[in-house]
């Protein structure tokens, strides 16, 4: 089960790693770089990986090599397909404007062909791989703070300790928000 912790960090600012592989505590000489993605902003984050877990996370089943060299020549063939028949069924007179839809629409359908290809490698991948892509990740990022996540509880005990400093505290129950003392205060006047 995944331990996390979530650290005042901004963009640009480090986190501090031990020298130990993330994945299985060993001593680490690689890195891997962790990331999220929310619309527009992506949160990168390097952390340590040793020898043996980096070969791990190299190897890639047959199913998931075919679909990932499958992917581009049959977005390709898409595009192409989906412009002719687009260009060739649409009644309209200007063939310039039949060219442009039947690209706008082969473009979708090509995008749709990409993202189901890189699904279907996704789900098969190896174990072992998906096992040491996912032994840290980045679970949540605001503009001020970060949260991780660990499968490795002495990694995230080391994690925790070199940045002590900048570890989120939660604020205790009995505080109250001081905007909600001045709504309160609003309404009983």
């Amino acid at each position: 089960m995944d331990q996390q912790i979530t650290v005042r960090v901004r963009p640009g600012e480090a986190v501090r790693f031990p020298g130990l592989c993330v994945a299985c505590g060993r001593p680490a000489a690689e890195r891997i770089t962790l990331y999220k993605r929310r619309g527009q902003l992506t949160r990168r984050l390097e952390a340590p990986l040793c020898a043996d877990c980096a070969r791990q996370l190299a190897r890639r089943s047959g199913q998931e090599e075919r679909l990932l060299r499958l992917r581009w020549p049959a977005v390709v063939v898409t595009v192409i397909m989906v412009t002719a028949l687009v260009f060739a069924a649409l009644p309209i007179n200007p063939w310039w404007f039949r060219l442009a839809v039947g690209l706008a629409v082969a473009l979708a359908a090509g995008a749709l062909v990409h993202r189901a290809l890189s699904r279907r490698a996704e789900a098969a991948e190896l174990p072992e791989r998906r096992a040491v892509r996912e032994a840290a990740r980045i679970v949540d990022f605001t503009w001020r703070d970060m949260t991780l996540a660990f499968a490795n509880q002495r990694v995230l005990a080391e994690v925790a300790a070199l940045n002590a400093d900048v570890l989120a505290t939660e604020a205790p129950a009995d505080e109250t928000d001081p905007a909600e003392i001045i709504t309160a205060e609003d309404n009983s006047v």
